[in-house]
């Protein structure tokens, strides 16, 4: 920047600025200078009322002229500020300092004759402004600058303004790009979303076509119903199959909606209005339902009807369902029905053929329940007897209809040919009594049992005609089924068994009664046998027991000490047969002896015929239940009496005491054991068994071998015997 203090001194400096009153520089003035003078009061008068405020800087940027204007834009008198270098200033903006600096040294260097430049200043309040300075340089004549006017507009308002203006724009700028960004938004979602309806209209399309492919080749009818609010009902659709199901035009099937209804089964209609008037108080989204219609054609169909119900915000219901025909699936349900009705009727006949034996109970119990199974006015069976009459002997008959039970029918009823016929299995159903195809003769009987249709099967028995299995409709014609007639073929067969078995019964009940008879005559044989048998037994005894009060007689007469001995072993010996035969006399039984009981009798005569006391020589037993014939019984009871006796006389020497064991159980269902065992003093050690001259040993020797037992002896502790023999169960 140029410096001012190089000015010559004739030069104006103060021409829009003086430091002093402007009156009193113009009486300074030369009278000369008169106009002069008054042209620079009203420039002076200008300068302070001009609407800008005036501010004359000097060379070195110091305040000469602070106009009364600026004074009220930036606050400070003028007498403030007068004489301050403009680097001093208090009004200075620090951070738009560069812009005035630069604005000034562009003036000064002569590059603009003037600049306008807008930044901010404090005011003496320390308020920012905005204010718009408009800078000019006063050049001399060789060019150099002498002062610097500076007019000054407070821009504030202005600038808020513009600030808005700008910040108006800038937010219109961003929601326009915000606007343009959503346009290109919904432009490429609208792009996306047509896309997407050419491919659904596409798929709709597609869908349209598949679901018309169904609906023609679906075997049924697919059908959209609306109910309305007031009750009326339109079908806004119907597919084609409705003439196959009904034989009506799918058009004329919507236009008159209540000749369809027509088409349903009257036994089922009231089932069908119940259900559409239900649909306004219930909230179920599916239904099914099964009904029977009766096509244009007359034909009876089943129909299963899915329907799902869609409930409208205005009280409509829709209604999308699908009509199958399920005549089919009927028909076999209603098959596999009968077969069921039947093998049950089968199961069940047989079942009491099998449980009772009174055939006139099986064939009530047969034609009634054929009469339930098959419907029809009367079931009977008729006995064709051997003169060539028959009648009905069992029958189950609606009320109103003739009742032929027990009715004699002549021979002339039923004809030698038919009877050969009916052996040969023939299976006679007549349709129509009325249908011109049977003999008049015939008509008429039939007339007269009320009959319009019947069904016979023969009941053959042994190559011969016993009966017939008859079926008789009385109120009309009937086609008889397959099924029927071979129900009634196996209830044939079924009979003919029961009639088997009744006539075996019949000659099982006589040859029972023989049995019975031969029975009595039998016990009352046995009775009176087991009545000598037992006599026998007690005359054994007796005798038995003579002979033992003949060695006791015999005894007296002897004192020779062995002898006795001898005597009394053999008394003992008969003592004990003469016990078994008295068992086997009080027994219930003569084929057997309760051995545990005949043991104890046997040991307690023993103690008392040898003068051994209990408390000296204690007996213990451990017999299990044996029971005995006669031939084992009296060996086993020979043989403890010979080894009791011998441990009684030689065990126990000098009144000694001990105990003798007698165990007698079944080793198993084959095998018998019993012994005999002793605490005394045992058997001497120079005893040989098998050699030895003791008739007692040698008859125990000789007793196993009859019981094809064996005997085993051990001496320690006392002698033990022990003999293994099979059970008279098991040889």
């Amino acid at each position: 920047m140029q410096n001012f203090s190089q000015q010559p001194e004739n030069r104006l400096t103060n021409w829009a600025a003086p430091t002093r009153p402007p009156l009193e520089g113009a009486e300074s003035l030369p009278s000369d200078h008169e106009e002069l003078r008054q042209a620079y009061e009203r420039l002076t008068f200008h300068v302070e009322n001009f609407p800008l405020g005036a501010i004359e800087w000097d060379c070195v940027f110091g305040v000469k002229r602070w106009s009364s204007q600026a004074e009220k834009i930036l606050g400070w008198k003028a007498q403030e500020v007068i004489g301050i270098p403009r680097q001093k200033w208090p009004c200075n903006y620090p951070e738009d300092e560069g812009l005035v600096i630069a604005a000034l040294d562009r003036l000064m260097e002569g590059k603009e004759p003037h600049n306008v430049v807008c930044y901010r200043n404090y005011t003496k309040k320390g308020e920012v402004i905005w204010c718009e300075w408009h800078n000019s340089a006063l050049l001399d004549e060789a060019g150099h600058p002498i002062s610097i006017l500076s007019l000054v507009q407070d821009i504030t308002e202005q600038k808020q303004a513009e600030q808005e203006r700008d910040q108006l724009i800038s937010n219109i700028d961003r929601e326009n790009q915000t606007l343009e960004a959503l346009v290109q938004e919904r432009t490429a979602e609208l792009a996306r979303t047509v896309e997407r309806l050419e491919i659904e209209i596409a798929r709709r399309e597609q869908r349209d076509r598949q679901f018309s492919a169904i609906a023609a080749n679906l075997p049924g009818v697919m059908y959209r119903a609306i109910v309305r609010t007031d009750g009326r009902i339109t079908v806004p659709f119907i597919s084609d199959g409705i003439k196959e199901l009904t034989g009506i035009d799918p058009m004329d099937a919507m236009a008159d909606l209540w000749g369809l209804f027509g088409r349903v089964h009257p036994h089922d209609r009231e089932g069908f209005r119940e259900r559409i008037a239900s649909l306004g108080g219930r909230q179920q989204p599916r239904d099914h339902q099964e009904f029977r219609i009766i096509s244009a054609s007359g034909e009876l169909k089943w129909v299963q009807d899915n329907t799902h119900y869609t409930w409208m915000d205005n009280g409509d219901v829709i209604a999308d369902g699908v009509m199958l025909n399920i005549s089919d699936r009927k028909q076999a349900e209603e098959a596999m029905r009968q077969q069921v009705e039947r093998e049950r009727l089968l199961g069940a006949i047989a079942q009491r053929i099998r449980h009772s034996l009174d055939l006139t109970t099986i064939l009530s119990t047969t034609v009634e329940e054929v009469q339930q199974v098959l419907g029809c006015d009367r079931v009977l069976v008729y006995r064709v007897w051997a003169d060539g009459t028959g009648s009905a002997i069992a029958e189950a008959v609606k009320p109103g209809w003739l009742k032929v039970l027990n009715r004699v029918f002549p021979q002339e009823v039923f004809p030698v040919e038919n009877y050969q016929r009916y052996i040969e299995g023939r299976i006679c159903a007549l349709v129509d009594r009325d249908s011109g195809q049977v003999v008049p003769c015939l008509v008429e009987f039939m007339k007269t049992i009320e009959v319009r249709a019947k069904l016979v099967v023969p009941i053959i028995e042994k190559n011969t005609l016993w009966g017939l299995l008859i079926a008789h409709q009385c109120s009309g014609p009937r086609q008889w089924q397959g099924g029927e007639i071979d129900l009634l073929a196996s209830l044939a067969t079924q009979l003919t068994i029961a009639i088997q078995q009744s006539e075996l019964y019949e000659r099982l009940q006589v040859e029972l009664s023989d049995r019975k008879k031969a029975q009595c005559q039998i016990k009352a044989s046995l009775e009176e046998k087991e009545l000598l048998l037992k006599e026998v037994h007690h005359r054994v005894k007796n005798n038995l027991q003579v002979i033992s009060s003949i060695f006791s007689l015999q005894s007296s007469y002897i004192e020779e000490p062995r002898i006795l001995s001898i005597l009394r072993d053999s008394q003992n010996r008969i003592a004990s047969m003469a016990l078994i035969h008295e068992k086997l006399y009080h027994s219930d039984t003569l084929a057997k002896i309760d051995f545990n009981d005949y043991i104890e009798s046997l040991t307690s005569n023993l103690f008392s015929c040898y003068n051994i006391s209990p408390k000296k020589v204690r007996l213990k037993l451990q017999i299990e239940n044996v029971s005995l014939n006669l031939d084992t019984a009296i060996p086993c009871g020979l043989l403890l009496n010979e080894l009791v006796s011998n441990s009684l006389k030689h065990a126990f020497p000098d009144d000694g005491s001990g105990t003798i064991f007698i165990e007698f159980s079944a080793l198993d269902h084959q095998t018998l054991n019993l012994m005999v065992r002793d605490t005394g003093r045992g058997l001497p050690d120079e005893l040989d068994f098998k050699k030895t001259s003791s008739l007692g040993l040698r008859l125990v020797r000789a007793l196993t071998r009859q019981l094809r037992g064996t005997l085993d002896i051990k001496n320690s502790h006392g002698a033990c015997f022990q003999i293994t023999f099979p059970s008279p169960q098991g040889l």
